[in-house]
C-alpha cells in the first residue's frame, strides 16, 4: 500500500488550506479506475465488491485538492470538483436531521451488515465539502457538511458515529456499531473533518465537541501502544501492518499541529523510533505472523479437536442467545431485580438461559441449567475452585451444543473467571455484569463479618475455618485477575466497583460500560389521597400518620442498630403532637431479628416500631405506597441500593447512608438526605427535619420520583446493554439528495 506523508504548504493558492495529509499516491489510482464521468470506482478486493466507495472518492478528492494547490493544475481542480459533486448528489438524509454516506458493503470483522456509517468517511467528506464550498461558493456543500457534523453529535444508538466513554467522554467510531472498536486512524481522520468545519464556521458547540473528544482520546491513547509497535483498534487489539503504523505516526503529528498536543507529538516520535528499530520490526514480524497462524490454523484445529467448531455468526437483526452464569438463581435480592429488568428490557433481542449452582424457588418460565454439587460452593476454600471447575465444564458443554453469541456472568470473580476462560476458547463474547463481588477482595468489613461468623463454632472448627479463609482471599484475587484478563467488557453500576477495577485490577476505562438499575416507576405510582387512606386503615394506621419504613434484610451490614438509635433520638426531640403520629415499619427478616427486637425494647420503641417480617414484591409496593419516609442505614454495599431506588420511585422522602457511594448521587440536588454510615445522630436530625416540615418531605419525594423515572428506566438500561453487546443502528433514510 502507498505511504502517506504530512502535506506541504500551498504554493499557488496560499489563501486555501491544504489537507493535512498528503495522499498523492492515490492519484496513481492503486485501488480502482476513473469511470466515464470522472468518478473513482473501486475494484473488487477480498470480501468487498467493486463499488463507488465514498471514503475512497473523498480521499481521492483530497489528493487532487492538494495537487491543485501545489502546482495549480486545472485538471486536478476539475477532478476534485467532480468527486465533490458526486458526494453531494449521493448524500442520504436521515430523519434525525443528519446526512451521510453509508458503506455499501458488510464489515464482518466488526459484525456489521450493510449499510453502516463511518466517522472516518463522514470526516473525509466534511473536509471535501468545506473546501468545495470555499472554492465554488455553493451553499449546498456547506449545508451537507452541517448535516454530516450532526452525526458526530449523536450516539451510535441514535444513528450517529459517536460512542460514550468514561463518564462524559466521547469517541468517534470508524465503524458505527457496538461493541465499539475504537479504531485509531479512523478517529483522527474523522477529527480532521471537524477541525476543517470549525475553521470555516467557528461554531462554539463544535469546538467543545472536539475538546471533549480529545480529552477522551488522551485518556485511552496509550492503549494503542504495544511497547514496540502500534495497535489498529482496542476491540481486536491487533498489531497494524507497516502501512498503518507509518500512517499512525503521520496522523499523530498532524493532530499535534492542529491541537498543540505535546503528548501526541511525543507518541509519534516514539512510534517512529519503533519503525526504524530493527528489534521492534523483528518482534512485530514474529508476533504478527504467529498471531495470524494461531488464529487461522491452530485455533480452528483446536476447536474441531474438542468439538466446539467455529463461533456462531453474529447477526445484528436476529435474536441473540445469551448464557447468564450466576451463583444462585432465582433468589430474592438486587441481582434478581436487575436480571428481571434485563429480561424485560431485552426480551425482544435476547434469549436468556441461566446457568447456576443453586436453583431457587419461583423459577417458572425461566430456562435454568444446573452445575456442581453442594461442595462446589463459591464462599470458601477449596470449594470455590471446585465451583469454577464445575462451572467451566458445564458452560463448555453448553457451548458445544447451543449457539450462544454472548455470555453474561454476574460476578467479576469466580463466575467471571470460568466464563471468561470458556468464552475465549469458544470465540464467544463475554461481558461481565458485576454487582459488587469484586469489591469484597479488599473489604475489611466483609472479612470481619466472615471471621465473626465463626465465633459460635467449636475451637477446632474455628482453626480449620481460619485456615480456609487465609487461602480463600488470595484465591479470590487470583480468580478476579483471570476474570479481568479474559472478559471482553465490564458492565458496572456503581463508583466503588469501577474504582476497584481501575485502581486495583488495572482495567482501562475503555473496557467499562456503566449501566443503571432499571425500575418500572409506573409500578410504584403513589396512590391518590383516598386510596392511600384506605390502604393505611387496612394496616391499622391513621390517615395523618407519619410512616417511616425500612426494608432490608436484618443483617449486620444493614446498620440497624444505628437506625434504631437515630429513631429514638428523633422521637425524643420532636414535639408531642408530631411524635404521636410517627409509626416505624421494619420490613425483612434475617439473623439479627432477636437483636433488633431487643434494641427496640431497650430504646422504648415497642409502641412505635412494628416488625413486619419477610415481604413479597407486592407487599413492598403496598408498604412504600403508605410510607412518607424511607430510611436506609447500610454500612456496607456497592453499586446502587435497589431498596432506595424503589422508595424514590414511590415518591418517599429518603434518608440514606452513603454506602454505597452512589446513594450520594441519587439524593443530590434536594432529592433526599444523605448521611454518613454509622451516624445515628445524623439519622435522628434528618428525621426531625422531615417530620417537622411535611412540605419539604413531599417536595423531596416528587424530585426523587422524577429522577428515577428519567435515569433508571428501561431505555437507559437497554442502551447500556446494547453498547456492551452487539448493535448496529438500522439506517432509516428520509430521502436522497437529488
Amino acid at each position: 500500500m502507498p505511504y502517506y506523508y504530512l502535506a506541504s504548504d500551498a504554493h499557488t493558492h496560499p489563501e486555501l488550506l491544504p489537507y493535512p495529509i498528503d495522499m498523492s499516491p492515490l492519484l496513481r489510482l492503486p485501488f480502482g479506475t476513473i469511470d466515464e464521468d470522472g468518478v473513482l470506482n473501486n475494484a473488487a478486493s477480498g470480501d468487498i465488491p467493486a463499488v463507488y466507495h465514498p471514503t475512497s472518492i473523498a480521499q481521492y478528492a483530497l489528493a487532487c485538492w492538494n495537487a491543485y494547490l501545489a502546482v495549480g493544475d486545472k485538471k486536478q481542480r476539475e477532478a476534485f470538483e467532480t468527486q465533490a459533486y458526486w458526494l453531494l448528489s449521493h448524500e442520504l438524509r436521515f430523519p434525525n436531521g443528519a446526512g451521510g454516506w453509508p458503506m455499501p458493503f458488510a464489515a464482518k470483522d466488526f459484525h456489521v451488515s450493510k449499510p453502516w456509517l463511518s466517522a472516518l468517511t463522514q470526516g473525509n467528506v466534511i473536509s471535501v465539502c468545506v473546501r468545495a464550498y470555499q472554492l465554488t461558493g455553493t451553499s449546498m456543500f456547506l449545508e451537507a457538511a452541517q448535516r454530516a457534523v450532526r452525526t458526530f453529535e449523536l450516539d451510535i444508538l441514535d444513528g450517529g458515529v459517536s460512542t460514550r466513554l468514561a463518564g462524559d467522554g466521547i469517541f468517534f467510531e470508524e465503524v458505527a456499531a457496538y461493541p465499539a472498536a475504537h479504531v485509531l486512524n479512523g478517529y483522527i481522520l474523522a477529527l480532521f473533518g471537524l477541525y476543517d468545519y470549525l475553521a470555516l464556521t467557528q461554531e462554539s458547540e463544535i469546538a467543545a465537541l472536539i475538546q471533549r473528544s480529545l480529552t477522551t482520546f488522551h485518556a485511552i491513547i496509550d492503549e494503542f501502544d504495544a511497547g514496540y509497535w502500534s495497535r489498529y483498534d482496542l476491540l481486536h487489539r491487533h498489531l497494524v501492518p507497516l502501512f498503518y503504523h507509518a500512517l499512525h505516526i503521520v496522523l499523530l503529528k498532524a493532530l499535534a499541529d492542529y491541537s498543540g498536543c505535546e503528548h501526541c507529538m511525543q507518541l509519534a516520535i516514539r512510534w517512529e523510533a519503533y519503525q526504524h528499530r530493527f528489534s521492534c520490526r523483528l518482534r512485530y514480524l514474529i508476533t504478527s505472523r504467529t498471531h495470524v497462524y494461531w488464529n487461522r490454523r491452530i485455533i480452528p484445529w483446536l476447536r474441531r479437536l474438542i468439538g466446539l467448531g467455529m463461533p456462531p455468526e453474529r447477526d445484528q437483526t436476529s435474536v441473540i442467545h445469551v448464557c447468564v452464569p450466576i451463583t444462585a438463581f432465582p433468589v430474592a435480592g438486587g441481582m434478581r431485580s436487575v436480571l428481571a429488568g434485563v429480561d424485560q428490557t431485552m426480551g425482544d433481542h435476547w434469549k436468556l438461559v441461566y446457568l447456576t449452582q443453586h436453583k431457587g424457588q419461583n423459577a417458572q418460565g425461566l430456562e435454568i441449567k444446573i452445575f456442581g454439587r453442594r461442595w462446589t460452593s463459591p464462599w470458601n476454600f477449596p470449594s470455590a475452585w471446585f465451583y469454577c471447575l464445575a462451572g467451566w465444564y458445564k458452560l463448555f458443554t453448553l457451548l458445544r451444543r447451543e449457539p450462544f453469541q454472548l455470555v453474561l456472568p454476574q460476578d467479576g470473580v469466580l463466575t467471571g473467571a470460568f466464563a471468561g476462560l470458556v468464552g475465549k476458547m469458544a470465540g464467544v463474547r463475554v461481558v461481565c455484569m458485576d454487582h459488587g463481588s469484586v469489591t469484597l477482595l479488599d473489604s475489611p468489613a466483609f472479612r470481619s463479618e466472615r471471621i465473626n461468623s465463626l465465633k459460635m463454632h467449636p475451637w477446632y472448627r474455628r482453626i480449620l475455618a481460619r485456615l480456609q479463609l487465609a487461602l480463600y482471599w488470595p484465591s479470590l484475587r487470583f480468580l478476579a485477575r483471570i476474570a479481568t484478563r479474559f472478559t471482553d467488557q465490564l458492565l458496572i453500576a456503581g463508583d466503588e466497583v469501577e474504582a476497584v477495577y481501575r485502581e486495583s485490577l488495572g482495567v482501562h476505562p475503555g473496557r467499562i460500560v456503566r449501566y443503571p438499575y432499571m425500575l418500572d416507576a409506573t409500578r410504584f405510582t403513589p396512590p391518590d389521597k383516598v386510596t392511600r387512606a384506605k390502604m393505611r386503615a387496612e394496616q391499622g394506621m391513621a390517615e395523618n400518620a407519619i410512616v417511616v419504613t425500612l426494608i432490608n434484610r436484618l443483617a449486620p451490614e444493614k446498620g440497624l442498630e444505628f437506625a434504631i438509635r437515630g429513631i429514638a433520638q428523633a422521637l425524643s426531640s420532636l414535639p408531642l403532637e408530631v411524635r404521636s403520629r410517627v409509626t416505624v415499619l421494619m420490613v425483612g427478616d434475617g439473623p439479627l431479628r432477636s437483636r433488633v427486637e431487643a434494641d427496640i425494647r431497650r430504646h422504648g420503641l415497642a409502641t412505635v416500631c412494628k416488625l413486619w417480617g419477610e415481604a413479597t414484591p407486592a407487599d413492598v409496593v403496598m408498604l412504600l405506597a403508605i410510607s412518607d419516609i424511607f430510611l436506609y442505614s447500610g454500612t456496607r454495599g456497592t453499586n446502587y441500593s435497589m431498596a432506595v431506588l424503589e422508595a424514590m420511585a414511590a415518591g418517599c422522602a429518603i434518608i440514606a447512608s452513603v454506602v454505597p457511594q452512589s446513594n450520594a448521587t441519587l439524593l443530590a440536588e434536594g432529592r433526599g438526605i444523605a448521611v454518613e454510615p454509622g451516624n445515628s445522630t445524623a439519622i435522628g436530625d434528618a428525621l426531625v427535619r422531615l417530620c417537622s416540615d411535611l412540605a419539604l418531605l413531599r417536595q423531596m419525594g416528587q424530585l426523587a420520583r422524577e429522577y428515577v423515572a428519567t435515569h433508571h428506566n428501561a431505555e437507559m438500561l437497554a442502551r447500556s446493554l446494547l453498547r456492551a453487546s452487539f448493535f448496529a443502528p438500522p439506517l432509516r433514510v428520509e430521502r436522497q439528495h437529488p
